[in-house]
């Protein structure tokens, strides 16, 4: 049976509507096709094996046999001509038309054609309005074909730990041509197992060949875990997280890589550990693992040393995850992993220490057409936010006022101040253990900010229940032809905040981008004491693109890239017009105590116009012995201008050297006395 796609079947959808009452499933069906008697089919699943229930001919319809599990069944509604004329499920009402969830009852061909078809729309569409979720329940979803995960997709388990959902494997094709993955962005997995062969054969990997903002959490993966598409493929990632690896994970050509609190049993195996900047944090080894080959290595191994390691993390919290339990669904907030965390937060029988949140109950469920003004007054009534694939613009910011907020997107949900809203898509005030993860913030109009949290004068110490700000990605510029500008990106005044991976792009390519037509600041400004930031990409900003004024700072791997597009030198001068260019990381003279770990910075002035651009230091930090640089690099892709210094006028860089040619300072540390400093409160 097909659904009809006449104006009766539309007419007959909008009427029929599905409700939960107590423990029953109520449809109600408003009579638009006069003397028909209608066939209700049930399903286990989206996909199942629809079956008759009953028909209809009232208004009323009342399914009593759910079993207290009401969210696990599907619904079709046949008319006398076998047509599918309404498609049913109290999933579909609470998450939107673009959720998709699973069981493993479906057909795995259905599951498989569904996926792939809209990977097969999405694929080389970088700029779509389009986003999609795909979860799957707990259970064996192995003999479905790969799942080929595009642009603005997310794909996750709604067991409690990621065991417990099992599927076959996980490509990323690269969009751009020769298995160019740089442009391979805006996609994230989550907590699943990937169950398959550890063949060294890219397409038996879990070939997880991306660039910025495309995160894999809560992973098992039986597989070799592959971070480029194809062997002659390359790209410009990555990040990972709370992952268990049965194998090796790596890659031959990768220009940096992130892995925070993993377990991988083979370490890179076979592959090469990467180009510029490799990154283990916090991150377990196999026993049988050469750990001389995933330990720091820059001095050691002279022009070509480009590993690091730090073998635990100060504090932690990981993001939050839905998940399905006893016919409920529910959310999972990790809790505070303190002091110097090591390896994964959970086991194979137990999710891990935190706290559990009912969905229906604590969380208002915001989809595509939700009103700022409705998103705000659930939060002001103490309300969670869950938010579901689309695009969302905001006619003022959502303002988190209390502590220990959830606000937790899915499918890359995407927040755009409207052009009303001159503030910013979140403002978040002074206050304990708020959670904000998984959004795209967008700038289709300016603004000043896109994110700001804390305003000037925070001054609350939030040491014992810090607030956690997980996979959030800002663009300005990009998606359409418009002039934009926002001054900063993303600002962080209060102090103790955690941040677990930003991608904050001021957009070099794709519509309305110039020097001049989306114009940023900067990306990052640090103004509140005892940040940690874990996982920062920030790039192409026309002033300093990370500005740290705060006390006691940490940050653990960074990556940036000069902007393209400086078409003047005079437009690029920093200290009052005295220096050329800014600097990509900028910890301010003020600042006593700070440390930095694991920092790629490169040159990449190629729409210049042909003007010669320079910075004089990649990275400018104060002189004070409390300040500390571990791992620094520069690499030259500029063919004019570039660098000076790596650091503070140490160590002659890019500037008119050879293309990826890589400059680097092991150690750094400031050498006039630091100035006694405590908390403000």
């Amino acid at each position: 049976m097909k659904p009809r796609h006449d104006e009766n079947m539309m007419q007959v959808g909008q009427a029929a509507r599905i409700e939960l009452h107590t423990r029953n499933i109520v449809i109600t069906f408003g009579k638009v096709v006069q003397d028909e008697v209608f066939t209700i089919m049930r399903a286990k699943g989206k996909f199942g094996d629809y079956q008759m229930i009953g028909t209809l001919d009232d208004t009323t319809f009342v399914d009593e046999k759910v079993g207290g599990r009401p969210f696990d069944f599907y619904y079709q509604i046949i008319n006398s001509n076998k047509e599918i004329v309404s498609e049913l499920s109290l999933e579909q009402t609470l998450f939107g038309p673009n959720f998709h969830v699973y069981q493993p009852g479906d057909s795995m061909d259905a599951i498989a054609k569904e996926i792939n078809d809209i990977h097969d729309l999405q694929y080389k569409k970088e700029f779509s309005d389009q986003r999609y979720a795909f979860y799957f329940k707990t259970g064996d979803y192995t003999q479905a074909a790969v799942f080929n995960i595009p642009y603005y997709v997310h794909i996750g388990g709604l067991g409690k730990t990621p065991y417990e959902v099992k599927i076959n494997n996980i490509h990323t094709p690269a969009p751009l041509a020769n298995n160019n993955a740089t442009c391979t962005f805006w996609r994230s997995a989550e907590n699943l197992s990937i169950i398959g062969p550890k063949s060294d054969d890219p397409l038996e990997t879990f070939m997880w060949g991306v660039s910025q903002a495309a995160p894999i959490r809560r992973i098992y993966s039986e597989r070799h875990a592959y971070y480029q598409w194809m062997t002659d493929g390359w790209g410009s990632g990555g990040f990972t997280a709370d992952c268990h690896f049965d194998g090796a994970a790596g890659s031959f050509t990768q220009q940096q890589w992130y892995t925070r609190n993993s377990y991988i049993k083979d370490g890179k195996g076979k592959f090469a550990t990467g180009g510029w900047n490799l990154a283990y944090q916090g991150v377990e080894f196999g026993s049988k693992v050469d750990l001389t080959l995933h330990s720091d290595n820059w001095e050691n191994s002279g022009e070509r040393g480009y590993v690091s390691r730090i073998e635990t993390t100060p504090v932690i919290r990981e993001k939050p995850f839905l998940f399905y339990d006893s016919g409920r669904y529910k959310v999972f907030k990790p809790a505070l992993r303190v002091p110097n965390s090591h390896g994964i937060s959970y086991s194979r029988k137990e999710m891990g220490k935190g706290d559990i949140y009912d969905l229906l109950d604590d969380f208002f469920v915001v989809k595509p057409g939700t009103a700022a003004t409705e998103m705000n007054k659930n939060l002001e009534a103490g309300k969670h936010l869950f938010i579901t694939p689309g695009i969302y613009e905001l006619s003022e910011p959502l303002h988190i006022k209390k502590a220990n907020t959830i606000v937790l997107g899915t499918g890359l949900a995407t927040l755009i101040p409207s052009d009303q809203n001159k503030v910013a898509a979140i403002v978040v005030d002074d206050v304990d253990g708020v959670t904000v993860a998984s959004l795209l913030f967008d700038a289709h109009y300016s603004s000043k900010y896109l994110l700001r949290v804390g305003d000037e004068q925070a001054v609350r110490n939030h040491r014992h229940n810090p607030s956690l700000f997980a996979d959030l990605f800002f663009r300005v510029g990009g998606f359409q032809k418009e002039d934009v500008e926002v001054e900063i990106a993303l600002e962080i005044n209060s102090d103790d905040v955690i941040g677990d991976h930003f991608w904050i792009w001021r957009a070099d390519h794709g519509a309305g981008v110039g020097w001049f037509k989306n114009k940023a600041k900067n990306g990052l400004v640090v103004n509140g004491d005892h940040v940690t930031i874990y996982g920062l990409f920030n790039e192409h900003f026309q002033e300093y693109q990370t500005l740290w004024n705060g006390e006691k700072g940490q940050m653990y791997f960074y990556q940036c890239e000069t902007p393209y597009d400086v078409i003047d030198q005079r437009d690029y001068m920093s200290h009052k017009g005295t220096r050329k260019g800014y600097a990509a990381y900028k910890v301010a003279e003020h600042v006593n105590y700070h440390d930095a770990f694991m920092l790629g910075i490169y040159d990449v002035f190629t729409k210049t116009q042909g003007a010669e651009i320079a910075i004089e230091n990649a990275i400018e930090v104060s002189d004070s012995i409390g300040v500390k640089v571990h791992h620094a690099c520069n690499v030259c892709i500029s063919p004019l201008g570039g660098i000076h210094f790596v650091i503070n006028g140490i160590e002659k860089s890019t500037f008119n050297t050879n293309i990826a040619d890589r400059f680097f300072v092991v150690d750094y540390n400031g050498t006039k006395e630091a100035h006694l400093w405590e908390r403000k409160n």
